[in-house]
């Protein structure tokens, strides 16, 4: 820990801000589950939530009818044998790579498959964002995360996505083509990946964009030959609806943390908001690019990359901000080596909690915090990316 690190930032009180927040968490999962009868929690919704689409897009694949997923009133019928006491209805969008995943869960009973799906999840992410987090208490502090939290009580598949990028991020020196096949395998979930090829190319990343590219093509061959060419005629349709739902606010904006969603919650215009979120997103993958050709691929050009990705999508939820464990890691660990700013160390702790608080702010005040957190997370770490170029070119001087 550097000399100027204020005494509320030293390891021993994390650990207590770690114990406190994880805490909190637990109380909130206790209180999901604890009511609930037959895996159904008091407002209907089945333990897991989002977890029973993928089981039950699963199921119908496994029964020869991956297209009825996107059939609302055939993804509830087998929604209802996931969980026959749930009355909620959770909609499939997933592309067909993620539905060979889902086939493989739904080959178990749900309960069974929710747990090790994100047992497995979290093992993978924990250890992985683990690498990255040079602290005590790193385990604690990554598992306390709330974004760990939500993306556990959604049954989402954002520590499953976030430990594969860790991975790749991990692997991109020594071996650059497993690097290459951990982002491939991120085809699952493609918008997560849009800004990738990018900064391969920018930063001359040729065996990683190889090995990414014949992963993410042999990945989806692989769907087609298992569900057939016409399932992603039927995904790409299916998108329309998605941002007409999504336009229209008939999700849960308040857990929305896009700049799109946060001007449509403080009244501007669908035109007006897209004009601006676009505009910004331009911006950032601008200055991402510069980063990560001038910086290539550092540590911090990672803790860059990742709120970037999330900063260009109009429609992002809550439990994806999971993937901020990992620049939340890198940002620690080279502020408690390098020294930083005290405005920086205050954005990596309202960063950490953000994720709790996130959905209730914006329900009870209307205002989205989320969109200004990943952008902050953002400058902090391409200022500080930046910083270490320029000491670096002094010192060679």
């Amino acid at each position: 820990m550097s000399r100027d690190t204020p005494a509320i930032f030293e390891a021993s009180r994390l650990r207590l801000y770690a114990l406190g927040i994880l805490g909190i968490c637990l109380v909130r999962i206790y209180w999901l589950i604890s009511p609930s009868s037959n895996l159904v929690d008091l407002q209907g919704k089945p333990i897991g939530n989002d977890f029973i689409t993928f089981w039950s897009a699963g199921h119908l694949a496994l029964e020869g009818r991956p297209e009825a997923a996107f059939v609302r009133e055939l993804i509830f019928e087998a929604q209802r044998i996931a969980v026959p006491g749930s009355d909620s209805l959770f909609l499939w969008h997933y592309p067909p790579t993620f539905m060979l995943l889902a086939a493989l869960l739904a080959s178990v009973p749900y309960l069974v498959s929710y747990l090790l799906f994100i047992g497995g999840s979290l093992v993978l992410y924990a250890a992985s964002v683990r690498k990255f987090l040079e602290q005590p208490y790193a385990i604690l502090l990554i598992v306390a995360y709330p974004g760990t939290f939500l993306s556990i009580t959604h049954g989402q598949n954002s520590m499953l996505s976030t430990g594969l990028l860790a991975c790749a991020f991990l692997f991109w020196r020594p071996r650059p083509i497993l690097a290459g096949i951990f982002i491939g395998l991120l085809a699952f979930k493609p918008q997560l990946g849009l800004l990738i090829p990018l900064i391969l190319i920018a930063s001359r990343q040729w065996q990683v964009f190889l090995s990414a590219t014949v992963t993410t093509v042999l990945f989806v061959g692989l769907s087609i030959a298992a569900f057939g060419l016409d399932l992603w005629g039927t995904f790409f349709e299916n998108a329309a609806l998605v941002n007409d739902v999504m336009g229209r606010g008939l999700l849960h904006w308040e857990k929305m943390p896009s700049a799109y969603i946060t001007l449509r919650m403080l009244g501007a215009s669908e035109a007006l908001s897209y004009a601006v979120h676009w505009l910004i997103a331009a911006a950032v993958v601008g200055v991402l690019l510069r980063l990560w050709y001038r910086c290539g691929p550092t540590k911090l050009s990672f803790a860059a990359l990742v709120p970037a990705i999330l900063l260009i999508l109009p429609y992002v939820f809550d439990y994806e901000m999971t993937f901020l464990a990992i620049p939340i890691a890198i940002l620690a660990t080279d502020i408690a080596k390098k020294g930083g700013a005290l405005w920086q160390k205050i954005v990596l702790i309202i960063a950490f909690v953000a994720p709790l608080f996130l959905a209730g702010i914006g329900q009870n005040l209307h205002v989205q915090i989320g969109f200004p957190v990943i952008l902050a997370l953002f400058v902090v770490a391409v200022l500080r990316g930046f910083t270490e170029l320029r000491l670096l070119k002094t010192e060679e001087l």
